[in-house]
């Protein structure tokens, strides 16, 4: 019911604003001419929703806003949102709309690709250490073997797939990966189908208590990436083995990584 209702709430919103005639500044109104510079700079916009007004992060009338309202009403929980604009590389500059939605989605589950992305450690001295060592998907969330990544010639109005990934924080896990869209936008929410462990030990998130989501909106002259991550039913912090786990800044460490990683196979 609540996938249908944002499927149906999607369209409406395609139906009331015209399409692609939007600028950053028209999408994300409460945003400060900083911040816009900032974008404007390929830099990151973040902010943690325990310390910061993160409904601001997120594009008015999207998929995206719709499911962090849903996710900020939850219990003991905390979201980590993250924003960047990426100018339209050469390759989609001379697509129709339609076109580089085609391009979005298929890039958007290149997911093999992501194996040997890295992101700044903090145990590492601050410095690149690599985050996901295998990436493949799955026919079921009980099987093993790989699947080749999906190419399509549409853009459906909803897809779901089951992946395995190996990281160097939380080992051997799987997720599915639901993808809502819409003509301007392609929504993705990833969440875990297996407890996940530090150094794969220590109980760090149960079982479908993570929501990490990512969002492209086509605008005028570029596309806007918005990344989350929602944890339920945890503090943020996690202590093991002497070290401190800071979940809000790993997991924005995370969603970052996936960002350039995104933003690299664009590129491509």
């Amino acid at each position: 019911m609540k996938m249908r209702r944002i499927v149906v709430c999607g369209i409406l919103y395609f139906l009331l604003v015209p399409l692609f005639a939007t600028t950053v500044e028209e999408v994300l109104p409460a945003l400060s001419p900083d911040q816009i510079t900032t974008l404007y700079a390929g830099e990151l916009v973040e902010g943690k929703s325990f310390s910061y007004d993160v409904k601001t992060l997120v594009p008015q009338g999207s998929i995206s806003e719709q499911h962090l309202a849903q996710a900020l009403q939850k219990p003991e929980s905390f979201t980590v949102v993250s924003l960047s604009f990426i100018p339209y590389p050469e390759v989609m500059q001379s697509m129709s709309s339609a076109e580089r939605q085609l391009y979005v989605f298929n890039t958007m589950r290149s997911i093999s690709t992501q194996e040997g992305i890295t992101y700044i450690s903090h145990r590492a001295g601050n410095k690149p250490k690599e985050l996901i060592e295998k990436s493949w998907y799955l026919e079921s969330p009980k099987s093993r073997s790989g699947l080749a990544d999906p190419v399509s010639s549409s853009v459906p109005p909803t897809a779901e797939y089951y992946v395995y990934q190996k990281d160097s924080s939380f080992k051997s896990n799987v997720y599915r990966h639901s993808y809502i869209t819409t003509p301007d936008e392609i929504f993705v929410k990833v969440q875990n189908l297996e407890t996940m462990r530090v150094f794969g030990l220590f109980k760090a998130v149960e079982t479908e208590m993570l929501a990490i989501a990512m969002s492209t909106m086509q605008l005028e002259d570029g596309l806007l990436l918005n990344a989350m991550a929602t944890i339920e039913g945890r503090d943020p912090q996690v202590k093991v083995l002497g070290y401190t786990v800071d979940l809000p800044s790993a997991f924005t460490r995370r969603t970052t990584a996936l960002g350039e990683w995104f933003k690299d196979q664009l590129n491509r």
